[in-house]
């Protein structure tokens, strides 16, 4: 597999937060600080439920005294409902943009992009990729680099334990720190309230955490998604995320804990063979 390619996202929608208050409408939904979110140093982040359930993730991006959000077309409409529903009387605006792409590219080479409107190195983790948003009639050009599939990126993040959200949580129902979003630069633990705070803090810091996602590799036989893991006779978790050879399992961290840390194999289910990563 070439080292270098890039990977369009045709699933990100934007949406722009225009007005004087942005910055103190963010800062009390959202998980993350928004004062630290840059031009040159975007933020991930999440909204929450008041009860700290999972309702969506996204990127945000400062422009001047704007922002401007990534967000999975799968939960813009529902996001965008929430901001209006809390926005009351702040002096703002919301305003799809849709004349933005994503990008995901790796690799060292420079490239050469008609109009680029924006890159930055993925917050989440260091071998995800450098996301650059263009104008969408534009095309990027990369001498040499191949485009792959998005599934390919799909299993660059089940390799990296990032979870692809679209597919992996349910909305009001998961819970971040069983998803390893506090691995991922998404939540602030310093900032002040924000919506689902005390739940999140909750959790962490009286070890409330029972089960959590780990990265495994397939070495024998196969599983298949939300299939349930069977370890000596108990049940452990199940299969949430599957691509290639590589899933993702909620688990029980009292059952797997040091397996996981000592990168052990396991055989489940009579057959199958998988190893930590």
């Amino acid at each position: 597999m070439n080292s270098e390619f890039f990977i369009y996202n045709p699933f990100s929608r934007f949406l722009e937060i225009e007005g004087e208050d942005g910055a103190e409408f963010l800062q009390s939904l959202i998980t993350n600080d928004i004062y630290k979110c840059q031009k040159d140093n975007p933020i991930y982040a999440c909204l929450l439920s008041p009860q700290g359930k999972f309702l969506a993730d996204f990127f945000v991006i400062k422009q001047s005294n704007n922002f401007l959000i990534e967000i999975h077309e799968k939960y813009f409409s529902s996001f965008l409902s929430k901001l209006q529903l809390y926005k009351l009387r702040s002096k703002l605006n919301f305003n799809e943009n849709k004349n933005i792409s994503s990008i995901i590219f790796f690799g060292k080479q420079d490239y050469k992009i008609d109009s680029e409107f924006v890159s930055f190195k993925d917050p989440r983790n260091n071998n995800i990729g450098k996301k650059i948003l263009i104008n969408t009639k534009d095309k990027i050009k990369i001498d040499n680099i191949i485009e792959e599939s998005f599934i390919k990126y799909k299993e660059i993040l089940t390799i990296n334990l990032v979870p692809f959200s679209p597919d992996n949580l349910e909305e009001n129902k998961s819970l971040l720190l069983e998803n390893n979003f506090q691995n991922l630069n998404a939540i602030d633990w310093d900032k002040g309230c924000y919506v689902g705070q005390e739940i999140t803090a909750r959790m962490k810091y009286r070890s409330l955490l029972k089960k959590k996602i780990y990265n495994l590799e397939i070495i024998i036989g196969e599983v298949k998604i939300g299939e349930e893991i069977i370890l000596e006779n108990i049940n452990i978790g199940k299969v949430i995320s599957k691509v290639n050879k590589n899933i993702i399992c909620m688990l029980k961290i009292e059952l797997i804990n040091k397996k996981s840390e000592n990168k052990e194999e396991i055989k489940i289910n009579n057959s199958t063979t998988l190893k930590f990563l």
